[in-house]
């Protein structure tokens, strides 16, 4: 390629979200100077995910970097945060995740490089070579094409470093937490960007949860070849492709106890603001607060010395009454659809929690309509499958993923004395100008 540049641009951006359109903006002049304006629609998408992801994750000051030859234009992108990108494997219906193999796709070629122990860059060429068709591609292809040395890089080590176990880590309800903590950290980070007043350590946060975030996909990829962590599977259906729960070992820096105590205060911080409806997604259900809690726990007993406790479960009476809902957040429809439904019917907000009930049910699980509303649907749920119920929720809420909706399951109720009563249920939406409900009709008999 002639590296003689027709034109060229630099510019050093705030960690904000008007920074985009400013390096989109000098991507412009720099190819229009050129008389490169063909290239203009791809650079600019993989320039827009590339500057974005740097003002959500790494915090810091971007430099941007146009280049045009006459062949093509190589666009670089500066961070000071050495954190390196990591592939996430969402699933289809996810807001986030999939942001490389998107630039990978439109572009001829990318790429992310450390620079020293002070950031890194990430790259990108367009232009009129002829490069690998991406076409037939895959997404692990597309992932492919960047040089992921290093990229599973948790809290970094500079010194003694401390092993650490959560044991019984529960596999789906930390996959799932995990997309509600980059859905509600990416909405923080906009929300900061735009007030001001708000010292929040977000690098910091981002590397305490990458610590146990990706250690964990390691882990499942290494001893039960769980690479495609999009399989979340539904009680009663592939229930043995992901594990239930694994011993995590950790090793982290012996002096990194305040990233993890960092960690709970920021996202406790987004929670409050996600329930207040300042942030775009929903507070996360009580069981994913408490599991991310006990994990940096963990982290900070274990590094004072403390032995390892297990996780305690989510079979808790107060998981059952624990509520956070959304102000301000209704929804109008007609009670008909539970009331007068002729078989076992309840509806449910998202918060989980029973908004109505009907005579039927009550019959059923053994509790009165009154005692029932009010409560988390997690009461009729049986503890051994509660943590997958509020995995595949928290997933619908991060994500939209709907894969249960619409589906006839066979599942268990739980009963108030007990007994678990076979039931053949099916669960539809019903969505009003703010929220949704969910509205489960059953059929005894599996």
């Amino acid at each position: 390629m002639n590296d003689t540049p027709v034109a060229e641009r630099r510019v050093r951006l705030a960690p904000a979200p008007e920074s985009t359109r400013e390096a989109r903006r000098i991507l412009r002049e720099a190819l229009e100077l050129a008389g490169r304006e063909r290239w203009l629609s791809d650079a600019e998408l993989a320039l827009s995910e590339i500057v974005t992801n740097a003002v959500l994750h790494a915090h810091t000051e971007i430099d941007v970097h146009v280049k045009v030859t006459h062949v093509a234009a190589r666009v670089e992108v500066r961070d000071f945060n050495p954190a390196m990108p990591v592939a996430r494997n969402y699933g289809e219906e996810a807001l986030t995740g999939r942001g490389m193999a998107l630039v990978a796709a439109v572009t001829q070629a990318s790429g992310v490089e450390r620079v020293g122990e002070s950031g890194k860059v990430v790259w990108f060429c367009v232009g009129d070579e002829e490069g690998e068709s991406t076409a037939d591609l895959t997404v692990d292809d597309l992932l492919a094409a960047w040089d992921d040395d290093g990229w599973d890089d948790a809290v970094a080590s500079s010194g003694d470093v401390v092993d650490v176990v959560l044991r019984d880590m529960p596999v789906r309800l930390w996959l799932a937490a995990r997309e509600h903590h980059d859905a509600i950290v990416r909405d923080l980070g906009y929300y900061v960007a735009r007030h001001q007043g708000l010292d929040l350590d977000l690098a910091g946060t981002d590397r305490a949860r990458s610590t146990i975030s990706e250690s964990l996909v390691e882990l499942l990829d290494r001893e039960f070849a769980c690479s495609d962590l999009r399989i979340f599977p539904v009680v009663g259906r592939d229930a043995a492709v992901v594990p239930d729960d694994v011993d995590l070992e950790l090793g982290v820096a012996a002096d990194s106890a305040p990233l993890f105590s960092t960690m709970q205060d920021v996202l406790d911080i987004a929670e409050d603001l996600a329930a207040r409806g300042l942030l775009l997604v929903q507070p996360a259900l009580p069981e994913v607060v408490a599991v991310r809690d006990w994990a940096c726990e963990q982290v900070i007993a274990q590094i004072s010395g403390a032995p390892s406790a297990p996780w305690p479960g989510t079979a808790r009476a107060h998981f059952e009454t624990e509520v956070r809902e959304r102000q301000g957040e209704s929804v109008e429809w007609d009670e008909e659809a539970v009331t007068g439904a002729g078989c076992p019917a309840v509806a449910v907000d998202s918060a989980n929690r029973i908004v109505a009930a009907n005579d039927e049910l009550a019959r059923l699980v053994g509790w009165d309509v009154d005692e029932l509303v009010g409560r988390r649907v997690v009461t009729l749920v049986p503890p051994r499958f509660r943590e997958a119920h509020v995995a595949g929720f928290t997933r619908f809420l991060s994500t939209g993923e709907r894969k249960v909706l619409g589906q006839s399951l066979q599942l268990p109720l739980f009963t108030r004395d007990g007994r678990e009563v076979d039931v053949t249920l099916r669960i539809e939406t019903a969505a009003g100008d703010s929220g949704v409900l969910f509205i489960a009709t059953m059929e005894p008999g599996g």
